[in-house]
């Protein structure tokens, strides 16, 4: 008799994302996990105590798999989340759009710490105010995240690249105080490795 596949931990939150993926939350259920495995719901209880315990489990798994990468600059950060947020919408939902305990982060960005150290740098400006900025833009980039994952808004790359450009100028020209056209050229000049 052929061995037995053992399922693995792994495996059973590959096939929940999948779930999820398919038919929404609402279908994350034990046995729907078991279908999409083509096993009985033991292998699930062996690895989870209970399908509270997976979902928490699920989240770091599918930011993981889905929104940690390494970007070259700031703006190619935004546009992968937002092209997660348009081509994976049930996943996005699940993660961004529920109920959070009092200090859960908002989103997940592998490269904050250099973000924030290279805004502060090229700049100008203090550490403290650079974060104040990038919070700034991701709120502004979760608000759109979410128009996208709630079909709100249906943008194309370029207009999702124009928007974004659009919110940097924005806020730019507030933490700068900028005032005339030429300056946030200057700044936009000493910024191009974060926006291009």
């Amino acid at each position: 008799m052929p061995p037995v596949k053992k399922i693995v931990k792994e495996d059973i939150l590959s096939a929940a994302a999948n779930v999820i993926h398919k038919k929404g939350e609402s279908a994350l259920t034990v046995r729907n996990i078991a279908k999409e495995l083509g096993c009985s719901t033991q292998p699930l209880y062996t690895e989870f105590k209970n399908l509270e315990q997976l979902r928490m489990e699920l989240f770091d798994y599918i930011r993981q798999k889905y929104l940690h990468f390494r970007c070259s600059n700031y703006k190619e950060y935004a546009q992968k989340f937002l092209k997660f947020a348009k081509e994976e919408k049930e996943l996005f939902r699940f993660l961004y759009l529920h109920k959070r305990d009092p200090g859960e982060t908002l989103l997940d960005d592998a490269n904050y710490d250099t973000t924030v150290e290279l805004l502060s740098r090229n700049l100008e400006m203090p550490l403290e105010l650079a974060k104040e900025m990038h919070r700034q833009m991701q709120y502004r980039c979760y608000g759109l995240g979410v128009m996208l994952a709630t079909n709100y808004r249906d943008m194309s790359e370029e207009e999702i690249s124009r928007e974004l450009t659009s919110f940097y100028c924005i806020i730019l020209r507030h933490y700068k105080a900028i005032s005339r056209e030429e300056e946030l050229q200057y700044w936009l000049n000493r910024s191009r490795n974060l926006i291009l």
